[in-house]
């Protein structure tokens, strides 16, 4: 009888810090990911990614032709309302004859990318790097229409793809893909196709909170009956 009482204390002891445990990280989580920058989904699935969109837009760079006479790479690059910029003039985009993608050839400089307005979701295949920059370590900064930021950081392979897609509570403004290169002599060689944008429902969070609850209400009860 006293190893069972003696039990029973232990019990209501720990169920007790387990509660003020979880009501603490509850309060937490509900406080402070509101403050948390740019709260979003991250996809590595293009499947996923696209299951999540209510509705987008995806663009191949079929027909997409830079007003480019002097063959030495334009600034910006305008498909289905997106735009495409690079501070070195050094965008292309390949032969329509094979498949077509944007790139960024030998440039001193990132490549930027603004969306219209009232999109919160983005995906893309991206690739980049050169023989002395592989595998390559690339980040992907997101800006939201609230003045919000997020980066993802990545690493590839050159002549491979890497499927990564946002879809975040706010718009997304605009973004930067940097493949890592250096400025000089400039080693930027980002890749993109498959370029998706349009409009999600971000995953809600509060599944965990719920459970957090529970715990919560579980403790209690079983403090009253201690």
């Amino acid at each position: 009888m006293k190893t069972l009482m003696f039990t029973n204390h232990v019990c209501a002891s720990c169920v007790r810090s387990v509660s003020r445990l979880a009501l603490l990280l509850g309060a937490w989580m509900a406080t402070d990911l509101s403050r948390c920058p740019a709260q979003g989904t991250i996809y590595a699935s293009r499947a996923g990614f696209d299951a999540a969109l209510a509705s987008g837009t995806t663009i191949t760079f079929d027909g997409v032709a830079p007003n480019d006479p002097s063959g030495t790479g334009v600034s910006s690059v305008n498909a289905s309302g997106v735009t495409f910029t690079n501070f070195d003039s050094r965008l292309f985009v390949s032969s329509q004859s094979l498949n077509p993608i944007l790139y960024n050839f030998d440039s001193g400089y990132p490549v930027g990318i603004f969306l219209p307005g009232g999109k919160n979701a983005f995906g893309a295949d991206f690739s980049g790097g050169i023989v002395q920059n592989n595998p390559f370590n690339a980040t992907i900064s997101v800006n939201l229409a609230d003045g919000q930021s997020s980066q993802y950081h990545f690493t590839g392979q050159l002549g491979a793809w890497t499927f990564v897609g946002f879809i975040f509570s706010q718009p997304i403004a605009s973004l930067v893909y940097d493949d890592g290169g250096i400025s000089l002599p400039g080693t930027h060689e980002e890749m993109l196709d498959n370029v998706s944008f349009g409009t999600a429902v971000p995953e809600p969070r509060t599944p965990l909170l719920f459970v957090l609850a529970l715990i919560a209400t579980f403790g209690a009860l079983r403090l009253k009956l201690a």
